[in-house]
């Protein structure tokens, strides 16, 4: 099956590519889309897509990864997170997605 990617901040500067679609087998997860890229791109991919620190008093490592436009960590969505089940044509962005601003 066919994943479209999407590729921002530092994650696009270690990719070099801002878009891409690769290939994966059928019932392939996130989480095995993740350590596929990992395998092709290297730690450094890895280290830019996380986001560890610490949420309260609660150390998290956690990716900056949306799923079709929505984070994988929202709950309502994605119940099963990094274990979602991907299906052809779907759409990972990855990295950190800054947004926002005023228009003078």
């Amino acid at each position: 099956m066919i994943i479209k990617m999407r590729y921002y901040g530092l994650v696009a500067a270690v990719t070099k590519k801002a878009q891409d679609e690769i290939e994966l087998k059928e019932g392939t997860t996130v989480e095995g889309a993740i350590t596929y890229l990992v395998k092709k791109y290297g730690d450094k991919f890895k280290k830019e897509l996380f986001f560890e620190g610490f949420y309260g008093d609660t150390k998290v490592n956690t990716p900056n990864l949306f799923l079709n436009k929505s984070r994988i960590q929202w709950v309502q969505d994605h119940p099963k997170g990094l274990k979602t089940t991907l299906k052809e044509g779907d759409m990972l962005w990855m990295g950190l997605i800054i947004g926002g601003g005023m228009k003078i």
